[in-house]
């Protein structure tokens, strides 16, 4: 299977290579369209073993349009399926930031109840770690290393 973009009517899901997740999940949530990146997926699902437990996808693919409504488009890698907001649930900051990093993902979004992952390579545009403003600096305090950027919002 190669990578897909598409209606979330034709996606040529893998349910035997990630059973712990549905197209429905990582659907732009305004369209339906889907985009399957197999790498990003099947990090996600490494990490989902990992945790051995639900995980909750709050944000997956987003079309251009609904990308474009963001106040952080142009730095978000969700647009491309390489990313997903995950909410914290029952598990602690550390415990799913460290679960996450054992799983392959290369850079963290840390948001006040939900952390953002994505397999996007770390260069001069791409920190490895960011803040989404005040409270979400102090609910991850000590979890991130100094000089991490901050990008507003909640």
């Amino acid at each position: 299977m190669e990578n897909y973009w598409g209606p979330i009517c034709g996606v040529p899901w893998d349910a035997a290579r990630w059973p712990n997740f549905t197209p429905a999940e990582i659907a732009c949530p305004c369209c339906g369209e889907v985009y399957i990146d197999m790498t990003a997926l099947d990090v996600l699902q490494k990490m989902r073993d990992l945790v051995g437990g639900p995980l909750r996808i709050t944000s997956g693919h987003r079309c251009a349009r609904h990308n474009g409504g963001l106040k952080h488009a142009a730095r978000a890698s969700v647009h491309l399926q390489l990313a997903f907001d995950i909410a914290l649930g029952p598990y602690s900051r550390g415990s799913l930031l460290a679960l996450a990093k054992d799983a392959g993902f290369r850079r963290f979004g840390l948001m006040q109840a939900a952390l953002h992952v994505d397999t996007h390579g770390i260069d001069a545009h791409h920190a490895e770690f960011w803040t989404y403003g005040p409270a979400s600096r102090k609910a991850w305090a000590g979890l991130f290393p100094a000089g991490t950027p901050d990008i507003g919002g909640a």
